[in-house]
């Protein structure tokens, strides 16, 4: 295949690491200003957050690298003129460092919310020296092991499975079974969360509990030139397995309450995924000797209509799909006070943005499948961006008015300690991440100075 069929690989990721900065920065102006929220929303607020801006830098990291391999082979004047420069430099090690202290930090967001596992008036503390001591470790062990241990770093988000999966199922029964009309908050914001963590992964939700994605990380393994120790490997199965498990239970939940409650849009977009997923496999199968090529002989080129649907899928699931459901999340399950001073202007510039985003990386999507002029794209997007503003007002109220409160559901159903957290612990563990996110840059660039790979 011709170098040209890669070009858009990662054609949303310059877009996406601005849009996940700012908006991570919005979403801690709103938080913080919530002081009137239960302790555990405002605090899941902020870890939403400050992953949407671990994400955002994380992505700087990946479009400078991919900058410096499409200037490989070019007369551009670099000091990095291999790919192993590339990959033993300063931006590989940022880009790991980045994705490390965000396992580190969605790690705790399934033992707080919606159902608070720790119901300890130092649970902030806690799960702030939990979040450092991690991504002390980590960081540099990673960039040291020469990132043969990436599947480890996995099990950091297995509380989202094992966490999760339960609470989503107690709440949809209490709803479906026992009449718990406070229980479709909690059900609903655990199946928004699971799918805002891992929608890249439950994407490939068949292929994954067949064992067919098996033969994707045997390519990536030997295309990344990264190998993985066994451990590495074993874990990264237990993964996949966990990730169709669980996308399972949740397409099976949402079909349960569609019969029962009618059809609404989280079955919707639930649906979409399981469709994705069907439509992943079948793809698979007829590109398997292709994915297989890497391991057996050499490696083959993907077909272009492949490389096209991994490009329309998978991008829009990771650039997109996860800040508009996290935002969706903290904007209608009341983590943030929208009504507060200055709050609302703030609130509208993220739901202006997020559309107007959304619109115009969709619409680039589709033009790299189907052949339509740049002229008619252009129209569309100014159609978009009429109908955004036109209607931004009641879209606005929409998303404001009709807000639920999972910690209050779970407070009346099945009752939690009383905590009161003052606002000099929220601000602490905001230095507390700020400050992990400099020592992972910090690392970043000390270890690459001092050359531990060359």
């Amino acid at each position: 295949m011709a170098d040209e069929l890669y070009e858009s690989l990662n054609e949303l990721l310059p877009v996406a690491s601005v849009v996940h900065i700012a908006l991570g920065f919005m979403a801690l102006v709103l938080v913080h200003r919530s002081s009137e929220r239960e302790w555990n929303e405002r605090f899941a607020g902020l870890l939403i957050s400050w992953m949407m801006v671990m994400l955002g830098i994380q992505y700087v990291f990946s479009t400078i690298i991919d900058y410096r391999i499409e200037q490989l082979g070019t007369d551009t004047v670099s000091v990095f003129f291999t790919y192993e420069s590339i990959f033993y430099s300063w931006m590989t090690y940022g880009q790991s460092a980045l994705e490390s202290a965000f396992y580190a930090s969605i790690a705790i967001l399934p033992l707080i919310y919606p159902y608070p596992l720790i119901q300890k008036e130092n649970v902030l503390k806690i799960c702030t020296i939990f979040v450092l001591a991690v991504a002390l470790v980590m960081i540099p062990v990673d960039i040291f092991t020469e990132f043969s241990f990436r599947g480890v770093k996995y099990m950091f988000i297995w509380t989202g499975y094992i966490v999760w999966t339960p609470v989503y199922l107690r709440f949809l029964v209490g709803e479906l079974l026992y009449g718990e009309k406070e229980a479709r908050a909690v059900s609903s914001v655990t199946a928004l969360l699971m799918l805002g963590a891992f929608v890249q992964s439950y994407i490939f939700w068949l292929q994954n509990i067949t064992g067919v994605s098996t033969v994707y990380y045997g390519r990536w393994v030997v295309e990344d030139f990264v190998a993985q120790t066994f451990l590495s490997s074993s874990v990264s199965m237990v993964q996949l397995a966990l990730s169709g498990t669980t996308f399972l239970v949740i397409f099976i939940g949402e079909s349960w309450r569609s019969m029962s409650r009618g059809f609404n849009t989280l079955n919707a977009l639930v649906s979409l995924v399981f469709v994705t997923g069907v439509l992943w496999y079948l793809l698979t199968l007829v590109n398997y000797a292709d994915a297989e090529s890497c391991v057996l002989t050499s490696c083959q080129a993907w077909d272009e209509n492949f490389v096209d649907w991994y490009v329309f899928t998978f991008q829009v699931a990771r650039f997109l799909g996860v800040p508009l459901i996290f935002m969706f999340i903290l904007l209608n399950y009341n983590m943030v006070d929208t009504g507060a001073e200055g709050s609302k202007m703030i609130t509208r510039i993220m739901v202006l943005l997020l559309l107007l985003v959304a619109t115009s990386s969709l619409i680039e999507m589709i033009q790299i499948i189907l052949p339509i002029p740049e002229m008619i794209t252009s129209a569309l997007f100014a159609a978009g961006v009429v109908v955004f503003i036109g209607w931004e007002e009641r879209i606005m109220d929409q998303i404001i008015t009709e807000t639920s409160s999972a910690a209050d559901s779970v407070k009346e159903l099945i009752g939690v300690a009383e905590i009161s957290i003052n606002d000099g612990e929220y601000r602490f563990f905001s230095m507390a991440m700020t400050a992990m996110l400099c020592y992972a840059v910090l690392i970043a660039i000390l270890f690459h100075s001092m050359g531990i790979h060359n």
